[in-house]
């Protein structure tokens, strides 16, 4: 009981802290709050009470996180480079209005839909296969 005491006592102290500390580097405040509670998940489940850690233990692995977040922004990028040259070469015209806003309306989707849109089409799987990636049932993935 005392290790959760002391647990609710480190989040409270720092919570603002690492979060403010995190918003400066990602520069999206919804990205800036889930990387602070999953720092704050690390550190629940990595928590020693006989080695108690503080604010430069969540510095660090905040700073691991954003390096995370960094890289996982620069892959989103580089498959929306490659789909916007998959379109274009579909299209047959280097750029165009369609082009364009077809690209903005596949932007546009939710995370869920944009991952369906890309596992039937880019990866050519059948909507039972993306049922089973995605943990959806057939008909939603048709939905």
């Amino acid at each position: 009981m005392n290790d959760e005491i002391e647990f609710v006592r480190l989040f409270r102290e720092h919570y603002t802290g690492v979060r403010r500390f995190i918003e400066r580097r990602v520069s999206d405040r919804e990205a800036a709050a889930d990387l602070t509670m999953e720092c704050f998940e690390i550190a629940w489940r990595k928590r020693t009470p006989s080695e108690p850690f503080g604010l430069p233990w969540l510095y660090r692995t905040a700073r691991n996180l954003i390096a995370n977040e960094y890289r996982r922004r620069d892959r989103e990028e580089a498959l929306w480079t490659h789909i916007e040259h998959q379109v274009r070469s579909l299209a047959g015209e280097p750029e165009s209005e369609m082009t364009r806003r077809l690209v903005e309306a596949v932007r546009a989707l939710p995370v869920r839909d944009r991952e369906i849109l890309w596992l039937t089409y880019w990866e050519e799987l059948s909507a039972a296969e993306v049922a089973v990636v995605m943990s959806l049932s057939p008909g939603s993935v048709w939905t």
